[in-house]
């Protein structure tokens, strides 16, 4: 996972532990992609200054992951549902092999498409899921 793409990810999770501030300003800098320059001059403040807060927040978004884990929580819940998908796939396409079997691939079909949609709302939360984060 790149770098901002982490920092991302953890500001949806974390922000709220953030000062009103500074979650701002790396909201700015990381999901509306606004320059140092640009945020510094919307807060009256220097381009360092915007730097520091930054970096501070990204520490901090680290620090609350290493304590909380629920970033970590979610990719291995992520990587659960993979696994199980993949063993309805294979249960599908040995019962498909079979005409006696059919029935039971058409409801793992089912499963797979379950699988399907729970993988999405991973990496597509509602939007009411992410008005819960902020």
């Amino acid at each position: 996972m790149s770098k901002n793409l982490e920092i991302c990810r953890l500001l949806d999770l974390y922000g709220a532990l953030l000062t009103e501030k500074q979650f701002d300003i790396m909201d700015f800098y990381y999901n509306d992609d606004l320059s140092l320059g640009e945020i510094a001059d919307h807060y009256e403040i220097s381009r360092q200054g915007v730097h520091d807060a930054i970096k501070r927040g990204d520490e901090a978004l680290v620090e609350y992951e290493q304590k909380l884990g629920l970033l970590k929580a979610e990719q291995q819940r992520r990587d659960e549902i993979a696994a199980y998908k993949q063993l309805a796939l294979d249960a599908f396409n040995e019962c498909n092999a079979h005409r006696s079997f059919r029935s039971v691939a058409e409801k793992i079909v089912v499963l797979l498409e379950t699988f399907d949609e729970q993988l999405e709302e991973y990496e597509n939360p509602a939007p009411e899921q992410e008005e819960k984060q902020d």
